[in-house]
């Protein structure tokens, strides 16, 4: 089958002839692998979602940013209570000096999609692929999720996240004026661009000693995620004073190794909930949590709304 006939291209939603449209959608409707003949940005405002792209699946959730490159195929699975903002744009819509700044490595407007041709087989091959396996072949950079560097996911602070949202509500409510429009966008994707640097200047800081040290760190979190974590011996054990590994880890993560565990704990939750069809006092004691009074609390604050919203898809 011909690429073409297999990822089919979707038109931009923009009102206007600007060349930029702005969106936000609050659905639980998956989006099937399609391409556009323009750039998408899209951030998870609330709620999660797994994201097919650049030959990779990924969990999103709130603060999580992606700029999918023209022609590139992607697509969505969504689960319960989701919020999405989207911008989609071409590049005659932005400045020049701007799509200059943005190229300049990191570059926010191009990732590596030299595979692209067969992303289909994210499908199986993900499935197939052991963890193990994901690691010893290098194709793990650190970060919050497997796969996320491999998209390009910008993971916003708090502060980052509330900013790049209000500019987008304002974008939502500009219709008419294109040159504000442009305006938004840019201050969008130059703040998008800082993250993105900050993010491989702290991962590419850390030695190649320490980038193993917090690899096998993230390793042995993954395979004792219902255990009581002592980060305090974790550190002793890769002969690293408790600061300094705490400090180490927030570098090569963005996240201090508690709020980590804690976000690694509800995504699993959420994926028990959703792909096993466990309820929710299962789904918590799988990933260690036994109070689920905590359990709820910290599952709204991760991913946005309560775990009885989780819908099996």
């Amino acid at each position: 089958m011909e690429q073409s006939t297999r990822y089919p291209y979707f038109d931009m939603y923009a009102g206007n002839d600007s060349g930029i449209a702005f969106e936000c959608w609050s659905d639980s409707r998956s989006v099937g692998m399609h391409r556009h003949r323009f750039y998408e940005l899209i951030l998870v405002g609330r709620g999660s979602c797994r994201h097919m792209y650049n030959n990779t699946e990924t969990l999103l959730i709130q603060g999580d940013a992606v700029v999918v490159s023209q022609h590139q195929p992607h697509g969505f699975s969504i689960g319960g209570e989701t919020v999405i903002y989207n911008c989609q744009f071409t590049l005659d819509a932005v400045d020049v000096p701007v799509i200059d700044r943005l190229r300049e490595a990191p570059s926010l407007l191009e990732t590596d999609l030299s595979s692209y041709e067969d992303v289909w087989v994210w499908e199986t091959t993900l499935r197939e692929m052991e963890k193990e396996a994901f690691y010893k072949k290098g194709q793990l950079r650190l970060g919050y999720e497997l796969n996320s560097s491999k998209q390009g996911v910008i993971h916003l602070a708090p502060s980052e996240f509330a900013f790049i949202s209000s500019v987008l509500e304002r974008g939502l409510q500009e219709e008419t004026d294109k040159l504000l429009q442009k305006r938004y966008l840019e201050i969008i994707l130059l703040e998008l661009k800082k993250g993105l640097r900050w993010q491989n200047r702290k991962y590419t800081q850390c030695s190649s000693s320490n980038q193993k040290a917090i690899a096998a760190v993230l390793m042995y979190i993954e395979e004792h995620l219902d255990e009581t974590l002592d980060f305090n011996d974790i550190a002793r054990r890769c002969s690293f004073s408790p600061n300094y590994f705490r400090k180490l880890f927030k570098d090569s993560t963005g996240l201090a190794p508690v709020a980590y565990v804690n976000r690694l704990r509800i995504i699993r939750a959420f994926e028990y909930m959703q792909k096993d069809g466990m309820n929710i006092k299962e789904a918590a004691e799988c990933v260690g949590i036994y109070d689920l009074n905590y359990f709820s609390r910290l599952f709204k604050k991760i991913m946005g709304y309560v775990p009885s919203k989780v819908q099996k898809t």
